[in-house]
């Protein structure tokens, strides 16, 4: 093993014992063993039974069951817990609890019995890909506000130039010089003119 590679995954072990796993499974010894093993992983390990109606403080990772009998209100909570790492438990894989896995967007799954062989390996990919969606989220929300900022711009730059009869490469000229003359951003250059011509 590389230097390198024994520095990431103790990060990542590092990082797995900071994180606060709730478990949503029946009081029975199969859970008693799941969290001995989860404890001794070093996470910060609760458990809970039945499923809350809302979602638990401080939880980064849940591991939660997944049944016929499951009530789908239950866990509605978890399709938009966007920063939690989800993983089900399931004893069949039937249609229902196949697109009830798709509809809480989990990102791992364990099945029942539950072998402590592959917890560490689901937890880590769970959380991994949470962490990847976050990154993909932030960017898309940045792209999406420079996408409205353009499109402003563009709308203020036809604004100018039909007011003033000049060309749009004259009109964005101008706004960049005002922008640079007021120290304004050129979205905020646009927004005032776009409002203007509102009015």
């Amino acid at each position: 093993m590389t230097e390198e590679t024994s520095s990431r995954s103790d990060t990542l072990l590092r990082r797995l014992r900071r994180m606060r796993v709730l478990v949503i499974h029946p009081d029975d010894p199969e859970r008693e063993m799941f969290l001995a093993h989860l404890r001794r992983i070093g996470c910060q390990v609760e458990s809970i039974w039945p499923a809350p109606s809302s979602l638990p403080d401080k939880a980064d990772v849940v591991l939660f069951l997944v049944n016929r009998i499951h009530d789908k209100g239950a866990l509605s909570w978890m399709s938009t817990a966007d920063d939690i790492a989800r993983i089900g438990i399931i004893s069949f894989e039937t249609p229902e609890i196949l697109e009830e896995l798709e509809r809480l967007h989990v990102h791992g799954v364990l099945s029942k019995p539950i072998r402590l062989f592959g917890v560490l390996a689901a937890l880590t990919t769970a959380i991994s890909l949470v962490r990847r969606e976050a990154r993909l989220n932030k960017r898309i929300l940045a792209l999406d506000n420079t996408l409205k900022a353009r499109r402003k711009v563009e709308k203020a730059v036809q604004i100018l130039a039909e007011n003033r009869s000049i060309s749009e490469a004259e009109a964005y000229a101008r706004i960049r010089e005002r922008s640079m003359q007021s120290k304004e951003s050129i979205s905020s250059i646009a927004d005032a003119i776009v409002a203007a011509s509102d009015i």
